[in-house]
């Protein structure tokens, strides 16, 4: 049940303080917002923070009951009234029922139980008003949101679907508000560019794009040769009717208004937004042909760091057609690993290297998502992370980030946690030496690891050890050695283009034949299957 807010007026101060302690409002459902000594007082509270009922009294210095209440009903119709009077006057009771006031109490006469039923009697209107409301606000957002959903269908299909010179598109976009009597048009493309502080902020990806949609609508509602389209909640269009003009370029004045439309979604929504600016066309097969190249070009703008407003023709984000960058898989999952290892306290020193790499190659933004999918999956399988990176929320997370920022805002955070994890893991331990030995081999894989090294390296006597060892983890030294270094070369069948032989020398073997044989005592297959 909503709770409703209540503002006491009286120049009396023990009448406030009766009220104020003889009711426990809080088990009504109300909230005391306040008491005031006198109406201005109460006239300043109600500007900033418009409660829901005021308790007040006629006779007071200044500005009386009467007035103060024709006052706040001047700012809001919202509040509801019940008059505390010392005047037992049947023109107070008048003016207080022509003005709309919900009870009229003589002070003599006022009990506790009284108030509260009057004040349950106002809530109760309240509460069925709130629920008019509700309904009225429901059925606008259903109108609209099938407005919206209509416009989206209506896009989709201009993309998806051959264009016939045919006058029904014209009348679809007259549905929609837009009575196009002008030859051209020109079509633009906007792209969220923090997704998913916009998600944090707004709670879901439908709410996010109605906000969106409807703040648009709204700036841009002076210009009536215009209409806004939802394409996901990444993405919405602008598609404008104009016509040559020599005095004034067409072209000018729209990007004028859509980079207005941009600082103020920024300023006042906290909603920055990248936007592509097309081509001026004049048929519904160009119309198509520049939104499908808007799209292609708005994916580019993942690698603006600050929201960007570029013409189609100047657009300098374009994407690169490199190789895929999972050749490239092994050198970052081993710089990962060795942070998360080493307990580095600056993740910038192995996200930032990775998010420069990147942004010069300027791969497509799915190919790097699913690169950056790769590399944490693999650490969550590696350190056993718990529920908060299922593989849904890990998919689900990389999907929302719509720009390089973004990417290494969370790739720091996962690192971090992932760092974090692996100190827990160590504090967690009975045994140091046990963590400083599984250390140390993951940081010499690249050659022969001898238990006798290891025990020598932290001081221990080597038959001690190797007991130790066998009790901490489960596994005999060589086992654990020999595990690692199987999965990590499955790594690099799975993620490099290097030679059996090569990998074979990274991993310390010296013979080819040797490493395929334990390979394949270790998962039951020769390791070409993998490549």
């Amino acid at each position: 049940m909503n709770m409703h807010s209540v503002l006491l007026v009286d120049d009396d101060v023990a009448v406030l303080q009766f009220l104020r302690m003889m009711i426990v409002w809080e088990d009504h459902q109300l909230q005391l917002a306040g008491t005031c000594t006198n109406a201005q007082d109460a006239l300043q509270i109600c500007r900033t923070s418009m409660p829901d009922l005021i308790v007040t009294d006629i006779g007071m210095p200044g500005m009386d009951g009467i007035e103060f209440i024709k006052a706040v009903k001047a700012i809001s119709a919202r509040p509801r009234f019940v008059i505390l009077s010392c005047h037992d006057d049947f023109r107070y009771a008048q003016q207080a029922v022509q003005i709309g006031v919900e009870d009229y109490v003589l002070k003599e006469t006022l009990e506790p139980q009284h108030l509260i039923e009057l004040l349950a009697k106002a809530k109760s209107k309240m509460e069925k008003e709130d629920e008019r409301q509700f309904e009225v606000r429901n059925l606008h957002l259903q109108v609209n949101r099938n407005k919206s959903a209509a416009k989206e269908k209506w896009l989709r299909d201009l993309l998806s679907t051959p264009v016939l010179e045919d006058p029904t598109w014209i009348e679809r976009l007259e549905d929609f508000g837009l009575h196009p009597v002008l030859p051209y048009f020109i079509p633009v493309v906007c792209r969220l560019h923090r997704f998913r502080h916009a998600l944090q902020r707004y709670e879901s990806e439908d709410t996010v794009k109605f906000i969106v949609e409807n703040a648009v609508e709204e700036l841009m509602a002076a210009d009536k040769d215009k209409v806004v389209f939802s394409y996901s909640a990444k993405e919405f269009c602008l598609l404008f009717n104009i016509r040559k003009d020599l005095r004034i370029n067409p072209y000018d004045r729209i990007a004028a208004l859509c980079k207005d439309v941009q600082h103020k979604l920024t300023q006042v929504l906290k909603l920055p937004v990248s936007m592509v600016l097309g081509e001026m066309v004049g048929d519904p097969s160009s119309i198509k042909r520049q939104y499908v190249h808007l799209l292609q070009e708005s994916e580019g703008l993942f690698y603006a760091r600050e929201p960007e407003f570029v013409k189609s023709s100047e657009n300098s984000y374009s994407l690169a057609l490199e190789e895929d960058p999972l050749a490239y898989y092994y050198v970052y999952a081993d710089q990962l690993n060795r942070f998360v290892l080493d307990g580095n306290a600056d993740p910038s020193t192995v996200v930032a290297p990775f998010i420069l790499f990147v942004t010069q190659h300027r791969y497509p933004p799915k190919s790097v998502k699913q690169f950056v999918f790769k590399l944490v999956l693999d650490m969550m399988l590696k350190l056993r992370f718990n529920q908060q990176y299922t593989n849904e929320k890990l998919q689900r997370d990389l999907d929302q980030l719509a720009s390089i920022g973004e990417l290494e805002e969370w790739l720091t955070r996962f690192v971090q946690d992932a760092a974090g994890l692996m100190e827990q893991i160590a504090q967690q331990s009975k045994k140091v030496e046990i963590i400083d030995a599984q250390k140390y081999i993951q940081r010499h894989l690249g050659r022969k690891i001898t238990l006798e090294e290891v025990a020598d390296h932290l001081h221990l006597n080597p038959s001690y050890f190797s007991r130790l060892f066998k009790k901490e983890t489960g596994e005999t030294f060589i086992e654990y050695v020999t595990r690692i270094k199987m999965e990590r070369a499955k790594e690099l069948l799975n993620g490099s283009d290097k030679t059996l032989e090569t990998i074979a020398h990274m991993l310390g073997y010296e013979s080819k034949g040797y490493f395929v044989k334990v390979f394949k005592q270790h998962y039951g297959v020769v390791p070409s299957r993998f490549v």
